[in-house]
C-alpha cells in the first residue's frame, strides 16, 4: 500500500483550518480512504495476468484390431474380372437346371422309338441316321410328308430295285429303290414289331432326324 507523505498531510490540514476556521476541529482523513485510494492505485498498476494456456489434448493410443478383422483384411480379395463371372453363375445354374429337366423328361413314345431304331435300323441307316447301306434319314419328311406313307414303308419294307417310292411331288423327284449306291433292301417289320412300336420308331425318325416338332404324333396304322 502506498503511504501519503507527512508534509502533504500537514499542508492539507492547515489549508482546511484556514478555510473552516479551526485547526483541530477538522477531521483527519480517514486511514480507510487513504488505504482505498492506495489499493486502487496499486490495482490499476497491476497488469492483467495472462490467461493460462489450455492444455493440449492427449491422444489416446489406437485400439488393437480384433483378430477376426485382421484375418479379414489379410484374406485375398476377389479379382475385379471375376465379378461378372460370379454374377452370371445363377443364370448359368438356371439354364443348366432347365436343360437337365428337359433331358430327363423325354417323351415315352420317342424314347421307345429310339430303342427300336438302335436295335433294328441303325445297322443300315447309321446310329445317328447319317446313312450307310441304307439312305440317310435327314430328308425323311420330304420323302414321306404324310406319316401314313412312312408307317406303310416300315411295315412293308422297300420295293424291288428300280421302283420309285415316296411322295411323287418330292423336290428332285421320287426316291428310286436301290439307286445311288444304297443297295440294301429294307425288310418289312409288320409281324416283327407291333403297330405301336412301328408308330414309335417312325415318330423317332421324323423328330430326331427329320426335324419335325416333338408335339406331332405318329399314330399306329391299326
Amino acid at each position: 500500500m502506498t503511504e501519503v507523505p507527512e508534509h502533504l498531510l500537514r499542508r492539507s490540514k492547515e489549508r482546511r483550518s484556514a478555510i473552516g476556521g479551526g485547526g483541530d476541529g477538522g477531521s483527519e482523513p480517514s486511514a480507510s480512504s487513504g488505504e482505498a485510494s492506495g489499493t486502487a492505485a496499486a490495482a490499476s498498476a497491476v497488469e492483467p495476468v495472462a490467461a493460462a494456456a489450455a492444455p493440449a489434448p492427449v491422444e489416446e493410443p489406437p485400439k488393437p484390431v480384433p483378430p477376426y478383422v485382421a484375418a479379414a483384411l489379410r484374406r485375398p480379395k476377389v479379382p475385379k474380372f471375376a465379378i461378372p463371372v460370379l454374377a452370371a453363375l445363377p443364370v448359368w445354374a438356371l439354364i443348366y437346371a432347365g436343360t437337365m429337366s428337359k433331358s430327363t423328361s423325354v417323351d415315352p413314345q420317342i424314347k421307345l422309338g429310339g430303342q427300336i431304331f438302335a436295335a433294328n435300323c441303325s445297322g443300315c441307316h447309321g446310329a445317328a441316321g447319317e446313312g450307310g447301306t441304307g439312305r440317310p434319314l435327314n430328308e425323311v419328311l420330304k420323302t414321306f410328308p404324310d406319316v401314313k406313307d412312312h408307317l406303310a414303308w416300315i411295315e412293308n419294307g422297300s420295293p424291288a430295285a428300280g421302283t420309285p417310292y415316296g411322295d411323287p411331288k418330292r423336290p428332285g423327284g421320287q426316291r428310286i429303290a436301290g439307286s445311288n449306291g444304297f443297295t440294301a433292301k429294307m425288310p418289312g417289320f409288320k409281324g416283327t414289331l407291333s403297330a405301336d412300336e412301328i408308330a414309335a420308331v417312325a415318330r423317332y425318325e421324323r423328330v430326331t432326324f427329320g426335324g419335325e416338332a416333338a408335339s406331332a404324333e405318329a399314330s399306329s396304322s391299326k
